[in-house]
């Protein structure tokens, strides 16, 4: 497809976008530097004491789950309340590998990735609630254009919150699978070197494999940039935010707040059920979708139960598990918590951050449930109260975006190829040059090169049918005239 054909089909794109899906609109017309884009996500205004108290239990929690997977004294110490006032949400717990879940570290961090003197840590809540075939991990990673396992297909159905301790074996799974040798020399080279390093990391004091990743994506952030960056690099510390949730929870389940009243009391527990049903990350019981509040652990596999309320309970929805119901009393579910037997819901975890005044940083879909989940609240408490909180919640950003598109690429001829996380380490990693390039692109053309992809996100619910586009653009082709830096 040549250039002007592929700018006519992008335009068309996000156009449509701008009409039909006004809320990301202004994000399509930013033409600031990303780098300059970046700098704004950071919240400047005060903070508001309950909020400035509430966040500090949050970094606390942070710090207590980072202990897990770095041990005391280690890369958890660092984390602060200011830290997680603009918070990634976006990516999902695993290791560094899909080009647009790895461009939200990006896009979040541009304005500080090559600081000149200390920098605080970057923090991600990473949603660990994801089996291990999900769309951005497949049971692994990518490489090459190959998908690399280290999962095995009959673990789909698990859960990355609740898998134990694990070796990175997908060299072994590669020669049992007889792929081993549809990989270059040099490749193979790397993928001996890459499941050395990842073994080689200190574990030891991970207690489940969603530790160790966060030991992996610590280890290894630094190799997607050359050897001269990394010291200039912060720390990227991968944190569960079910895990950041979950600790949070059973110290805020011991005060009274109307986050532990939506959970404690019928009346009020019933107004949240009824204002959040049908919201993406809450729960739809004719549709047999999401859960009420919490998830429960599977008692026979490294898995979930939905979870419905039944008169002052959380009663599991398969009835062959009925009996396993937790009473929806404040010990209780702080018990529960605190064996880990409850996971708290994408939509309770964000209520969290919006209940302490942090701005999470999305992606298009998040875009959505986040605004609709703030609306609700917002509503449920200027009609009943307290006002103090109606005022308080009504001041978090939810518009960060910092998802939706890749920013690692190589040039192959005249056109791009987009990149995994691999890719980019087995090259030696971005140089300055590179990083640079990337931070003076208007923030509105580095969104563009997904813009296809944030489309089809969008196009059954909001574009009407006779007017949806056909022809779609792919990474390469729209990076190939944004990105002809490269």
């Amino acid at each position: 497809m040549d250039e002007q054909r592929v700018r006519q089909a992008v335009d068309a794109v996000v156009g449509q976008l701008r009409t039909y899906v006004p809320d990301m609109a202004p994000y399509f017309e930013d033409d600031r530097p990303l780098g300059e884009y970046a700098k704004a996500l950071s919240p400047t205004a005060g903070v508001a004491p309950e909020h400035a108290e509430r966040q500090e239990l949050i970094a606390t929690c942070v710090r207590r789950v980072l202990r897990r997977a770095f041990g005391p004294g280690g890369a958890a110490e660092a984390v602060t309340a200011r830290d997680i006032r603009a918070v990634n949400i976006v990516d999902h717990h695993q290791m560094l590998n899909h080009p647009l879940l790895l461009g939200t570290n990006i896009i979040a961090n541009a304005g500080r990735l090559l600081s000149d003197g200390p920098s605080a840590p970057i923090v991600t809540l990473s949603c660990s609630n994801v089996n291990p075939s999900n769309h951005y991990m497949r049971n692994g990673f990518r490489f090459r254009g190959v998908d690399i396992p280290y999962f095995s297909a009959k673990e789909h159905r698990d859960v990355m919150y609740y898998l134990r301790p694990r070796a990175f074996d997908f060299v072994e799974r590669l020669h049992s699978l007889k792929r081993w040798s549809g990989f270059a020399p040099a490749d193979q080279d790397f993928l001996e070197e890459y499941q050395h390093l990842l073994n080689g990391l200190d574990h030891s004091a991970s207690p489940g494999h969603r530790d160790q990743l966060a030991t992996v994506v610590h280890g290894t952030w630094p190799r997607l940039f050359s050897e001269e960056l990394r010291p200039r690099l912060p720390d990227l510390l991968y944190a569960g935010a079910e895990d950041v949730a979950r600790e949070s929870l059973i110290e805020l389940l011991a005060e009274e707040s109307y986050l532990s009243e939506a959970l404690l009391d019928p009346v009020p527990r019933q107004r949240v059920l009824d204002t959040f049903r049908g919201v993406v990350v809450a729960w739809d019981e004719a549709a047999g979708k999401g859960t009420h509040f919490f998830w429960m652990r599977h008692p026979g596999r490294p898995g979930l139960l939905r979870l419905y309320v039944q008169g002052g309970e959380l009663v599991p929805a398969d009835p062959r598990f009925a009996h396993l119901r937790v009473p929806l009393e404040r010990q209780a579910l702080r018990e529960a918590l605190h064996r880990e037997d409850l996971v708290p819901s994408v939509a309770l975890y964000m209520s969290l951050l919006l209940f302490a005044g942090i701005k999470p940083l999305v992606g298009p879909g998040s875009l959505v449930y986040t605004t609709q989940l703030k609306n609700g609240w917002h509503a449920l408490l200027d009609r009943h109260g307290p006002a103090r909180e109606a005022r308080l919640i009504e001041e978090v950003d939810v518009t960060g975006m910092i998802a939706g598109t890749p920013v690692f690429f190589e040039r192959a001829g005249a056109s791009l190829t987009t990149l995994y996380a691999a890719d980019v380490m087995s090259t030696g990693g971005v140089d300055e040059t590179y990083v640079n390039s990337v931070l003076r692109t208007p923030f509105k053309d580095v969104l563009s090169v997904g813009s296809s992809g944030v489309y089809d996100l969008f196009s059954n619910s909001y574009i009407p049918k006779e007017q949806q586009l056909t022809e779609r653009i792919g990474f390469d082709e729209a990076a190939t005239f944004v990105h002809d830096w490269v």
